[in-house]
C-alpha cells in the first residue's frame, strides 16, 4: 500500500489497496494513519456493495443512520444516498451534522453516477486555517462556543425564496441543535482546529449579533482560501474518506447531468474544547 499526497496541506490517495476484501490489521492501520496525516484519503475507481461500504465504516466505529438524507431502504438504512435527481445536494460549505452532540468523526463517500462535467468536491483543512490565524485571533476564539442547528437550512432557503413560513416553522419545531467549542482539539493528533461552518453554525455565544456575524464571515473566508483546500475531480467508483473533526467540504453545484453518491458516516465522541 502506497500513500501519495494530492495537496499541500490535505489530501492523499492510497494505491495498492483492495477495499472489497476485509482489511487486515496492517491495512487498517495504514488507512488510519493516512487519514490522520492527510485528513482526506482517496481510493480510485473501486466497486463496492452496500454491505462492503458499511463494513468499511465499521472499521472506524459506530455507523450512523443519517439525520435527514434518504437511504437505500430496509436493511441498508446506514447507506445514505445523495442523488441530484431527487434534489439531494450538499452545495454549501459544511462539516457533517455539526448540529448533533456527537457529530460524525468521519465520512466515507462512494461515487456511483457522475456528470460528464462538474460536481467536484472541495475540502478545507480547519487545522491549517486555525494555525495560520493571528495569535490575537486565536486568543479571542479560545474558550468560545457556538450554536449549531439543523433548522438553519430551512431559514436560508426561505431567505433565498425557496421555502415558505410553514416549512421554516416545522424545521424550527423539530430542530436539532448543539453547542460546540469554536476551537477544538483533535482527540488523536492533539492539533487544534476551527469548528464552525456556514451551513449549521448559527452564532457565536456571548457576543453581539453583528460581531458574531462579522467574525464568522472572516473565519469562513479565511478557511476556504485556496491554500487550505483540496479539490477532487471524481471518476466513477472513486471512494473518499475524510476526517470530519478537522475539515469542512462542499460539493460544487456546477453540473446538469445526474450525480449519485453513496455515503456512510461514523459517529464520534463530540468536539473537545481547547484550553482558552
Amino acid at each position: 500500500m502506497e500513500v501519495r499526497p494530492l495537496g499541500m496541506v490535505l489530501g492523499a490517495e492510497i494505491v495498492g489497496l483492495d477495499l472489497s476484501r476485509p482489511l487486515d490489521d496492517g491495512a487498517r492501520a495504514g488507512i488510519h494513519k493516512a487519514l490522520l496525516d492527510h485528513q482526506v484519503v482517496v481510493v480510485r475507481e473501486i466497486d463496492l456493495s452496500p454491505e462492503e461500504h458499511v463494513r468499511l465504516g465499521e472499521q472506524f466505529g459506530e455507523v450512523e443512520v443519517h439525520a435527514f438524507f434518504p437511504n437505500l431502504g430496509p436493511g441498508h438504512e446506514r447507506v445514505s444516498v445523495l442523488d441530484s435527481e431527487d434534489g439531494t445536494r450538499s452545495s454549501m460549505w459544511h462539516t457533517d451534522e455539526s448540529f448533533l452532540e456527537r457529530p460524525p468523526m468521519g465520512t466515507l463517500l462512494h461515487a456511483k453516477m457522475l456528470p460528464p462535467v462538474g460536481g467536484d468536491t472541495c475540502w478545507a483543512s480547519m487545522t491549517a486555517a486555525y494555525e495560520t490565524l493571528s495569535s490575537s485571533m486565536q486568543r479571542y476564539l479560545g474558550g468560545m462556543t457556538a450554536e449549531h442547528g439543523l433548522s438553519r437550512i430551512a431559514e436560508m432557503k426561505q431567505r433565498a425564496g425557496h421555502a415558505g413560513p410553514d416549512e421554516v416553522a416545522a424545521a424550527i419545531a423539530e430542530d436539532r441543535r448543539a453547542t460546540h467549542p469554536v476551537v477544538h482539539v483533535h482527540p488523536e493528533t492533539g492539533a487544534r482546529a476551527l469548528y464552525v461552518n456556514p451551513t449549521y453554525t448559527r452564532w457565536l455565544d456571548g457576543v453581539p449579533a453583528d460581531e458574531s456575524d462579522a467574525v464568522l464571515r472572516l473565519l469562513y473566508a479565511h478557511a476556504t482560501h485556496e491554500r487550505f483546500v483540496y479539490r477532487h475531480r471524481w471518476s466513477d467508483g472513486d471512494f473518499v474518506i475524510w476526517d470530519n473533526r478537522c475539515t469542512m467540504h462542499i460539493a460544487l453545484a456546477d453540473y446538469q447531468a445526474r450525480r449519485r453518491m453513496h455515503r456512510v458516516s461514523v459517529l464520534g465522541a463530540g468536539p473537545i474544547a481547547s484550553p482558552a
